[in-house]
């Protein structure tokens, strides 16, 4: 699950710093992805591209760029968009979070009056005409190999109170018709990704992946407003795990979407022995991911699978704030020492 740590401020850190470059490796493969709960170093993206993980999702919270003043900030992005193009890496950009000048509670989808949806209009276009097919940002920047953004993620998991309060079918669903007629205004090329929705969630905490879905697609309009779905199908076990995103597959099949793809923009299990999905050691949590890896790829077809995003990148260190299971699902320690886990997700990107 997504956490405050992944914002802006959180992944620029020492965005780069100088290291040694790994070997050159063959181009990197979209199908694999990432997230980051902590800065991602040069080195970071230079492992990255050498293991052939190929798109990195980033969480860009709308306060972090947006001030409020109508001007937006966009110089962190950019930097991330340097360091990931130039490496032949895509970005999957998620805009979430409302901020503060526009509502006491960041979970609230700023679709409630006229003048929030404005502003969330105002936010969105900025970044479609910053970092979308012909963007002001590859004019600025001529060194960078064109890589324009095609997918974006609009908004995390609104079918739990974590990530949008109320939890509304009719909110979100009117949040992401809104972006996607703007997507196709000023981005043709674009497309319009759902939000990762969790997958089970407990009734008192919202409303489970299918069931959110299946309501959404009864409000008119909602089929044809996105392009791709994402499900975050966090359980204990691999077959947990692929039922639970069959349970959204099955559900745009059924509602006539059965043609677009889905990704898993959120997966991952721990080295720890604490949290829910922690394995207990590295050797189980390595085992896991192969597991997972493996039963993905059998269903690839089926699930007509664009892509798998592994969370995260590195442990946090301890003591850091977090969501409830995060703390060890990282490749690496909070050293940067990679553990068996980043040499078995090797055996599937390196798998040529």
């Amino acid at each position: 699950m997504t956490s405050a740590v992944a914002s802006l401020a959180v992944v620029l850190g020492c965005l780069f710093a100088v290291g040694p470059t790994p070997a050159q490796a063959s181009d990197p493969d979209p199908f694999y992805g990432i997230m980051s709960q902590n800065p991602m170093s040069s080195n970071d993206f230079d492992t990255m591209k050498w293991g052939r993980l190929g798109s990195y999702r980033l969480p860009i919270a709308w306060q972090s760029v947006d001030s409020g003043d109508g001007e937006m900030d966009w110089s962190t992005v950019d930097q991330i968009m340097v360091a990931t193009a130039s490496r032949g890496i895509d970005l999957l950009p998620v805009l979430y979070r409302t901020p503060y000048w526009l509502s006491r509670d960041r979970r609230r989808l700023p679709v409630w009056n006229a003048y929030a949806i404005s502003k969330w209009k105002l936010f969105l276009k900025s970044a479609l005409l910053r970092y979308g097919t012909d963007g002001s940002f590859w004019e600025e920047h001529p060194e960078v190999p064109v890589r324009p953004v095609i997918g974006w993620q609009i908004w995390n998991e609104p079918n739990i109170r974590n990530f949008a309060w109320p939890v509304s079918v009719k909110r979100y669903a009117k949040l992401l018709k809104i972006s996607d007629r703007l997507i196709d205004q000023f981005d043709p090329d674009g497309r319009t990704v759902l939000s990762g929705l969790y997958a089970r969630v407990r009734k008192e905490s919202g409303m489970d992946a299918g069931r959110f879905l299946k309501r959404s697609y009864r409000i008119r309009g909602f089929r044809s407003s996105f392009d791709i779905g994402a499900i975050h199908p966090y359980a204990g076990t691999t077959r947990q795990t692929i039922r639970r995103s069959y349970s959204v597959r099955k559900v745009m099949n059924r509602y006539g979407n059965r043609g677009r793809k889905l990704l898993v923009t959120e997966m991952g299990w721990g080295s720890d022995s604490a949290t829910i999905f922690g394995k207990g050691d590295q050797v189980d949590q390595s085992t896991q991911l192969t597991s997972a890896y493996r039963a993905f790829l059998r269903n690839k077809a089926k699930l007509k699978l664009g892509g798998l995003y592994w969370f995260s990148w590195g442990d946090l260190a301890p003591g850091t704030p977090g969501c409830s299971f995060c703390l060890e699902t990282g490749l690496f320690d909070p050293q940067g020492k990679a553990k068996l886990a980043w040499y078995r997700l090797l055996d599937f990107t390196h798998d040529l």
